[in-house]
Order: C-alpha cells, then sequence, then structure tokens
C-alpha cells in the first residue's frame, strides 16, 4: 500500500491541477493544503499489456512563492524567468516493475525512480483566455537504489484555455526521446535471461514514443477541485519498438478525482493563469 500511495501521489501531482483554480488567478494563497481522493490506472511500463489500478485518499500541500512553487508540477524553481521565455526544473516518476509481470519473468525487478531535470519554456501567447507553450525538459533518471538510470527528454506543445470561468482545458502533444541505458533498464534482455519466446534484445538511443493528452480541471467551489486526465502514447515510431518486452505500442492511461482545501494562508500570492 505505501508504493500505490507513493505512485498515486506522484500521479496526482504530476497529473492534476492545483486544488484551487478560483477566477482571479492573480490573487491566490501563498500556502494551502488539503486532502484529495484519486484513482489511476495506466500499463505498468511504457510498452506493457498488463496495468496498475489503484485509488487512495492523501494529503496534499501547495505551496506559491515568488521563485519557487510545490504544485501539479511537483517542486519547481524559477531559474530566470523573461517575457516569452523561462527555465525551470522538470519533475518525473517511474513506477516499480516486478517479476511477477508475465512479460518479465525471471528478470530483475525495477525500482520506483525519480526524474529531475531543466526545463526551458517558451510562451507564444498569453492572454487572459488561453495559453500556448513549448516546453523543453531534459531529466536524469535515478532509482530507489541509488542507480543512475540515463536521461530522457520530452518536448511538447500545450495549449490551455477556458471554456468557462471554472473550467480549464488542457490539451498536450509531445515526442519522448531517451538514452540508451534508459533503454536499456526497460527494454533490453540479455542473453541470460532470453527464452524461446523471449530472445536477446539490445537498444539504442533516441525516439521512444509520440504522445497527446488530455486535462479537465472543475472548480466546483472555492474549496473543491475535481479533475481528470488521459494520456494516450503510441511507440510504434520509437526506436524500441521491436523489444520482447514491448507487449503493447498503445500506451493509455487515465486518473481522476477529487481535492478539498482544507487550509489556506492569509497571505496572497500574485500569479499568472499560466502557473
Amino acid at each position: 500500500m505505501k508504493r500505490i500511495s507513493i505512485t498515486l501521489l506522484a500521479c496526482f501531482f504530476l497529473l492534476s491541477d492545483s486544488a484551487y483554480a478560483g477566477d482571479d488567478k492573480t490573487n491566490l494563497p501563498q500556502w494551502e493544503a488539503g486532502l484529495a481522493i484519486g484513482a489511476a490506472s495506466l500499463p505498468q511500463y511504457m510498452g506493457s499489456d498488463e496495468r496498475y489500478v489503484f485509488a487512495a485518499p492523501l494529503p496534499y500541500f501547495v505551496y506559491r512563492g515568488d521563485r519557487v512553487k510545490m504544485d501539479r508540477g511537483g517542486l519547481r524553481a524559477a531559474i530566470f524567468d523573461m517575457e516569452q521565455l523561462s527555465l525551470d526544473v522538470s519533475l518525473g516518476a517511474g513506477l516499480p516493475v516486478r517479476n511477477s509481470n508475465r512479460a518479465r519473468a525471471g528478470m530483475p525487478t525495477l525500482n520506483f525512480n525519480l526524474q529531475a531535470g531543466p526545463r526551458l519554456n517558451w510562451h507564444v501567447f498569453d492572454d487572459s483566455g488561453s495559453t500556448l507553450k513549448l516546453r523543453l525538459p531534459v531529466r536524469g533518471i535515478l532509482d530507489t537504489s541509488g542507480a543512475f538510470l540515463g536521461w530522457l527528454s520530452e518536448p511538447d506543445i500545450q495549449l490551455r484555455f477556458r471554456p468557462y470561468s471554472d473550467l480549464k482545458i488542457e490539451l498536450t502533444s509531445g515526442l519522448l526521446f531517451a538514452s540508451k541505458k534508459y533503454h536499456a533498464t526497460y527494454y533490453d534482455v540479455a542473453p541470460i535471461y532470453a527464452t524461446a519466446t523471449r530472445p536477446a534484445y539490445q537498444s539504442k538511443a533516441g525516439l521512444h514514443s509520440v504522445s497527446a493528452s488530455a486535462k479537465l480541471v472543475y472548480q466546483y467551489s472555492d474549496t473543491i477541485t475535481l479533475f481528470s486526465v488521459a494520456r494516450y502514447r503510441n511507440l510504434s515510431p520509437g526506436s524500441i519498438r521491436n523489444s520482447p518486452l514491448v507487449k503493447d505500442r498503445n500506451y493509455l492511461s487515465f486518473a481522476a478525482g477529487i481535492a478539498w482545501s482544507l487550509y489556506q494562508s492569509e497571505s496572497l500570492s500574485r500569479i499568472s493563469e499560466d502557473d
């Protein structure tokens, strides 16, 4: 349960919006704390035909400082911020995969991993109703044993708009590139683990997949937010598509939940709609 809770917490911060999204986006509490109840369904790893499905209540904390923020994108620190260009910190996570996974039967387990690195953002346009950004993150990857798993980059284009004052929609499309070491971690089959149905395989660096996602955030009240997100990823164009560990080239994940903002600071933080 502890590992599932950690995973769901990561999904909440990485896939959902902050728990407060009122009409006045320039003055929000500097910090708030609350409770989120969410559920998620996603493949055990990109390319797996077996899924994780879980749900749990979890506490959350949001902080909106001048240079440092903790919200749906995890912990972000603005390194520089110009009119159209900004540089901050990109975070990610990878699920653990045990050898009970049929495709990886008899192979070493994969630990939960954390990803972090710089992200360059180009604000193509930004007005009161919508924003368009191009984002270029590069993240290094460490698992919970301390092993370095290489790097990945997922440049994307993100469109946000508000058809109504209490509804936010976010559409994102991007490419995922990864190093040889990252691909090897998930998709290599060493000769010692080869079987009649799982031939030896060696990965190379390059394109991993293409993706598209949609997220909806509905502000029911000042303290209650509903959110849902769906992501599709296609591994067919990727360099690892022929790995025997790629059992399904179509990746589809879902997450949905509700968040209650229980405590809010009296001090306010001035932020833009994009934050």
